[in-house]
């Protein structure tokens, strides 16, 4: 597993520059967990068996190396599997 904070801060593709979310990504490369901390404070889950709702869904596709390593659509830092779980460990909207 790879764990990942994403921000799009200083992205060159037009995003807005206030998207957070930290990713487990399993071996595949397929994005398994995913947290979304909304500009308000707002804390989003989205995880296998809770793919979507009204306010959003788990990232499709596969993460590739480039991908996570492409500036133009903001930073990818990695993270450990502790300071993955104490963010998955928030209380989300969304999510019980």
């Amino acid at each position: 597993m790879k764990f990942i904070k994403y921000t799009s801060k200083g992205n060159s593709v037009g995003l807005d520059d206030n998207i957070e979310s930290y990713w487990e990504i399993d071996a595949q490369g397929y994005i398994a967990r995913c947290i979304e901390i909304k500009p308000n404070g707002d804390v989003l889950k989205y995880c296998e068996t809770h793919e979507s709702d009204s306010y959003g869904q788990l990232p499709e596709g596969v993460m590739t190396k480039e991908n996570l390593n492409d500036k133009s659509f903001g930073v990818c830092i990695a993270l450990n599997s502790t300071e993955f779980e104490a963010i998955w460990a928030r209380k989300a909207v969304n999510f019980n």
